[in-house]
C-alpha cells in the first residue's frame, strides 16, 4: 500500500511538471527538480552539485543517474503511457521526487492546487462597485537584453536587425554555452569586456563560439534569470526580438558574468 501511496503521489508530480518539459531535449532531471523546489534554489542546487545533475545532460546521462538510484520497477512502470519518450520522463521525474522527498513533493503539489484554486476563484469572481483606491503600483515594462554564447552553426543564418520570433529565440537559448538576460542599458558595457572579431560568421568553424545580443521589449520577467527553462517559460507573450549585435568570439575572456550550460 505504502508503495501504490508514493506512486500515486510521483504521478500527481508528472501530471504537473511533464507540459513543462516535454520538449526539453537537454537538462529534464536538473529542471525537474528546479521546478519542483521552487523558491528553494540552494536546496536544488545542493542535489544537482553531489549528484552530479547537469542542465547541459542528456537523457541518457539523465538515464544513468536513475540507474545509480536504483528506482524499484514497480515505480518505474507506467502502463497508461503508451509513448516511450514519455515513460522516459517519467522515470526521470520520479528521480527527481526521490531525491526531494516526499515532503518536497507534497509541498510542490500544494502549491499547484493553491494556484489552481486562486486561478478559479478569479474566474468565477463576479464584479462589484468599490470605492475609488489609490491604483497599486505595476512592474514597469522594461527593455531586456538576452545574451547568449552559442556555435556558428547555430546563428549563421542570423543577421543583424532582424526581427526574431519566439521558436528561434528557444532554439538559441537550448544552444547555448553561456547566456545571461540583463537591462537593455547594460548590454554595451558588457560588451566592452568581451573578444568580439569581425570575422564573417558563415566562413569560420562552424564550432567556433558567437556572441549574439538579442534585444526583447516587455521584458521584465526574464531580467537576471539563471535557468534556461524558467528564461523560456517567461518570455513576454510576443515572444520576438531583435539581434542587435552577433560577432564571434576571439576567446572566451569575459564570459565571468555569463551563466554557463
Amino acid at each position: 500500500m505504502a508503495n501504490d501511496s508514493l506512486y500515486d503521489l510521483y504521478n500527481q508530480v508528472f501530471n504537473y511538471v511533464y507540459p513543462q518539459i516535454k520538449s526539453l531535449r537537454r537538462g529534464v532531471l536538473y529542471n525537474v527538480l528546479y521546478i519542483i523546489l521552487d523558491g528553494e534554489r540552494h536546496n536544488a542546487e545542493y542535489i544537482c552539485n553531489n549528484f552530479g545533475i547537469k542542465i547541459s545532460a542528456t537523457k541518457d546521462d539523465d538515464g544513468e543517474i536513475v540507474n545509480n538510484i536504483g528506482v524499484p520497477i514497480k515505480m518505474m512502470y507506467n502502463p497508461f503511457f503508451i509513448n516511450l519518450s514519455k515513460r522516459e520522463i517519467f522515470w526521470i521525474v520520479v528521480v527527481a521526487c526521490l531525491l526531494v522527498g516526499v515532503i518536497g513533493c507534497i509541498k510542490f503539489i500544494q502549491r499547484r492546487e493553491n494556484e489552481e484554486r486562486e486561478g478559479n476563484g478569479r474566474n468565477a469572481q463576479q464584479p462589484v462597485a468599490v470605492p475609488s483606491q489609490p491604483s497599486v503600483a505595476q512592474l514597469q515594462p522594461l527593455t531586456v537584453a538576452l545574451c547568449l554564447v552559442a556555435p556558428a552553426h547555430i546563428l549563421n543564418s542570423l543577421k543583424e536587425q532582424d526581427l526574431i520570433d519566439a521558436d528561434v529565440i528557444e532554439k538559441l537559448i537550448d544552444n547555448s554555452s553561456y547566456f545571461l538576460s540583463i537591462k537593455d542599458a547594460d548590454a554595451e558595457l558588457l560588451q566592452q569586456d568581451l573578444d568580439l572579431t569581425d570575422e564573417n560568421i558563415s566562413i569560420i568553424s562552424d564550432r567556433r563560439e558567437v556572441y549574439v545580443r538579442i534585444q526583447i521589449k516587455d521584458g521584465e520577467e526574464i531580467l537576471d534569470k539563471t535557468v534556461p527553462y524558467i528564461l523560456k517559460r517567461n518570455l513576454p507573450s510576443n515572444h520576438k526580438g531583435v539581434v542587435k549585435k552577433l560577432a564571434p568570439l576571439g576567446d572566451l575572456s569575459g564570459l565571468e558574468k555569463f551563466n554557463r550550460v
